[in-house]
């Protein structure tokens, strides 16, 4: 079953095994043998979405990290200033 699944480190073996031991064997390898039928084999994070099921770990870093906004929302707003000044001199070149 493993070699349907994409492992691309330690991390996604721990959860591969997570699965296994908490969803069961047999659900973990339909579910890899339907998301393997195009061709590719899928990520880990893929069969966790398929079937609805995270280990705590994924789940736990995944809502801990915040975002922060303010330095992209202050170079958004100056690029907004700068097309609307672009604008206004082409409005008056018509």
């Amino acid at each position: 079953m493993e070699s349907l699944i994409r492992i691309v480190n330690d991390e996604d073996r721990q959860a591969f095994e997570w699965l296994v031991a908490n969803v069961g064997a047999q659900r973990v390898g339909a579910a890899a043998q339907r998301l393997a039928a195009g061709g590719k084999r899928p990520f880990v994070s893929a069969l966790c979405r398929y079937l609805g099921a995270w280990p705590p770990a994924a789940r736990r870093g995944r809502s801990v990290a915040p975002v922060h906004t303010a330095v992209g929302d202050l170079h958004l707003a100056r690029i907004r200033e700068m097309l609307a000044q672009s604008n206004t001199v082409k409005a008056r070149a018509h």
